[in-house]
């Protein structure tokens, strides 16, 4: 493969030239080869790790501890996968907008019901952070693995990895990033959404507020489910209870109502939370 310059490397990342040039000042991170005349070039794998970093900073790691441990680790790892980095990072035009838990809560729940109303042998994924909050919601994910395609959920489960259970649990490590987020994913030809989202900080007590990625933009569906797809086959979850039939990850695009319905959810939402106020 090309070397890339700076130029290129900045397109391919959605990062600008000055800010991979202060990387490297601070961090010696990216490394750039020089030409003759003193041209920055680099190795196109350069790529993929400033990815992984933007994916772990995205999730709430510092920058400092995230370059440090992408440069620790190397190769990629899917256990370092987190759904809403990977979707800020692989499309950066979606909206991310700030949600109390509550709504989030009744945003999951709809997901939910559409998902068994209408999806046809779905991929269907969950992140729960913590098996109590799994726990609360595990009849209705019962059903909702019972004619899945595929159907997977991550917490901190504490008797590891269940590949027989339906869903499938998946523990996570304590430095996962998808520990730290909140993920129902839905893929289907019928009916498809992603929501993610992870805690903000400093929020006010008994208050708690997520930074949120609610879209039903096919390509978002599609990275979303990947990601999941490959944070479980890293995690050891063999095929066969990931997958009925392994060749439902080349399904057709989800149909959407319109290229719109993404700002008008949004917009719908944000005056939900004004409805719903807490006093």
């Amino acid at each position: 493969m090309s070397e890339l310059g700076i130029g290129d490397l900045a397109r391919r990342t959605g990062l600008t030239p000055q800010v991979i040039r202060a990387w490297e000042e601070r961090f010696d991170f990216p490394q750039p080869r020089r030409t003759p005349s003193g041209r920055r070039t680099y190795d196109p794998r350069e790529v993929d790790r400033i990815g992984r970093v933007r994916t772990l900073k995205q999730s709430g790691s510092r920058l400092a501890e995230a370059i440090a441990r992408v440069v620790e680790q190397g190769d990629v790892d899917g256990r370092d996968l987190s759904v809403y980095g990977e979707l800020l990072r692989l499309l950066p035009h979606l909206e991310s907008r700030r949600m109390r838990r509550d709504v989030l809560v009744a945003i999951s729940r709809a997901i939910e019901d559409e998902a068994l109303a209408r999806a046809v042998r779905p991929l269907v994924f969950g992140a729960f952070q913590r098996e109590e909050f799994y726990l609360r919601s595990a009849s209705r994910w019962r059903e909702l693995a019972r004619t899945a395609e595929g159907c997977v959920v991550f917490a901190d489960f504490p008797d590891g990895l269940d590949a027989t259970s339906r869903p499938a649990r998946v523990a996570l490590d304590p430095g996962s990033p998808l520990l730290r987020e909140w993920a129902v994913v839905v893929r289907s030809e019928t009916f498809s959404t992603v929501l993610t989202a992870w805690e903000v900080p400093g929020a006010d007590p008994g208050q708690r507020v997520f930074e949120t990625i609610f879209s039903f933009e096919p390509e978002a569906v599609r990275v979303a489910a990947d990601t999941c797809l490959a944070a479980a086959r890293s995690a050891g979850l063999p095929e066969e209870a990931l997958l009925r039939h392994p060749e439902v990850v080349t399904m057709g695009p989800p149909r959407t109502s319109s290229p719109g319905v993404d700002a008008l959810v949004l917009r719908a939402v944000g005056y939900l939370q004004q409805l719903t106020r807490p006093a």
